[in-house]
């Protein structure tokens, strides 16, 4: 197999951190006016090695500026970024049944930068903004602040195995973290 990095597109809010304007019982990890920022436990180690694997960019429906001061305060050198995005780069949809605007990701957008279709994974708590490229999501729960989250610990893994398939949207990606958790035995602990 012809062996290249992916490109790994993370989501920020609820994804990587979690912001609120009220703070929460614990210290903020860094504020971003007028919010309190919490990092997603085990972030840090998560970002380093996903930065060894992958190509790796940030697109968020959050503004360009927040997005930067975000991406500023958790990656070491922002610059080693293929992209960082936000909601300028966004395509405001419709939601018909609840009538509500959203911010969709076309992936059209990033196949334009040269990207092929078959290498592109994406990262988000929203399945709804990735609506028409499912077969490149790889949901994840919404982080809230909890201390005792360990998604990113699990998703680390999966995407340890995921970065070595040739076509990531003929991968089956729902529930992978059961099948993630069933594969390496419900006794593993993950440090």
């Amino acid at each position: 197999m012809d062996y290249r990095k992916k490109l790994l597109i993370l989501d920020l809010d609820e994804t990587l951190i979690y912001a609120s304007e009220a703070s929460l019982p614990r210290q903020a990890d860094f504020l971003v006016d007028p919010y309190h920022i919490y990092k997603r436990p085990f972030l840090d180690v998560f970002l380093k090695n996903c930065l060894d694997w992958f190509e790796v960019a940030v697109w968020t429906s959050s503004t360009p500026s927040y997005a930067i001061a975000i991406v500023s305060a958790i990656f070491e050198n922002p610059k080693t970024l293929s992209f960082v995005w936000a909601s300028d780069r966004c395509t405001v949809a419709c939601d018909l049944e609840w009538f509500e605007y959203y911010n969709r990701k076309n992936i059209k957008k990033v196949k334009r930068k040269g990207y092929r279709l078959e290498s592109i994974i994406a990262v988000d708590d929203t399945p709804q903004k990735w609506e028409r490229s499912y077969g490149n999501l790889v949901r994840v729960n919404p982080f809230e602040g909890e201390e005792t989250d360990d998604e990113l610990k699990y998703l680390l893994l999966y995407l340890d195995q995921l970065r070595y398939e040739e076509n990531i949207r003929s991968v089956e990606k729902r529930f992978w973290r059961n099948r993630l958790i069933r594969a390496i035995g419900e006794s593993y602990q993950i440090r």
